[in-house]
């Protein structure tokens, strides 16, 4: 989208700069159109409907105003790109995750970069991965020989849409090049702290040559939680020690017998996973509130 046109991809893949119809004035944001989202036109080219969704990808809009920011549409993967470099950061990956199981999506962590790591770092980011995500969600790649990117490749068969996410400078522009095999996305070089460089500045989405499509998104460093469950899932280590706690109700905070934090003070689980857990599920008890509170 581009103020109030939108950009609408045909079927025959040809694109149309279509605006929409009188019948959107005064519609809430979240049902006009998305990117990610099936449209019909009338013989003028104007949007005069969003098909029903299969899914959304919503976020609480910064700032104070309580207001939903659509993300995508009718996705089917969700790939959160981080860096195998200083931009690496668990927690920020945490959120990510969060993110996406309260809203049920299925997601992948992509780390980047691995052609410019020494074999003991790629080792050391394999391991926080692992403390991060099953190995079965985790995608290595290297654009330089394509490792890990065919991967992601032979997941977009036809009809299925998958968005990237993440910080600016990880890579997401790189792996959408190479899997569109042309250099449709501009890319920077991270510059010497690391930091990334902002290359997409709006949501585009891109028809692959084999019928998938993909959704690239502007750098995000932070996100903050917006609709779904109350409680999250993507801590099942916290979770399995949960259970062993004394009381079932248990804060995990100062409350006797309490197997988590038990595990703090063993070494077995990291005190700063812990603190992002606690802060997540405060945070998505919040947001389900406000969620309900704007319906």
């Amino acid at each position: 989208m581009y103020g109030h046109v939108y950009k609408v991809i045909l079927g025959n893949n040809e694109e149309a700069n279509c605006k929409v119809s009188g019948s959107f004035v005064g519609r809430a944001k979240k049902d006009m159109p998305a990117v990610g989202d099936f449209v019909a036109l009338d013989e003028n080219r104007n949007i005069v409907q969003v098909l029903p969704r299969k899914n959304e990808i919503m976020r609480k809009a910064s700032g104070k105003k309580i207001e939903e920011q659509m993300l995508a549409a009718n996705v089917d993967y969700a790939f959160i790109v981080t860096s195998m470099n200083n931009d690496f950061n668990p927690r920020r990956i945490e959120r990510y995750i969060a993110f996406l199981d309260i809203q049920d999506i299925c997601w992948y962590l992509v780390l980047t970069k691995a052609d410019l790591c020494a074999d003991e770092e790629l080792r050391r980011y394999q391991t926080e991965a692992l403390a991060l995500a099953d190995e079965d969600n985790i995608i290595i790649t290297s654009a330089v020989n394509g490792d890990g990117i065919n991967k992601i490749a032979a997941m977009m068969t036809a009809g299925k849409t998958a968005v990237f996410i993440g910080s600016s400078g990880v890579g997401k522009s790189t792996v959408i090049n190479y899997l569109m095999g042309e250099e449709l996305q501009d890319t920077k070089d991270i510059r010497n702290d690391h930091k990334g460089r902002h290359t997409t500045t709006h949501r585009e989405l891109f028809m692959l040559p084999g019928g998938g499509a993909i959704i690239d998104t502007p750098g995000m460093r932070e996100i903050q939680l917006w609709c779904g469950a109350e409680e999250i899932s993507s801590f099942g280590d916290i979770e399995d020690l949960a259970a062993r706690c004394k009381f079932r109700n248990c804060g995990h905070n100062t409350e006797p017998g309490c197997a988590v934090r038990d595990a703090v003070e063993q070494g077995i689980l990291p005190a700063a996973r812990l603190k992002s857990y606690n802060k997540l599920q405060r945070e998505a008890k919040s947001a389900q509130k406000l969620y309900q509170k704007k319906r």
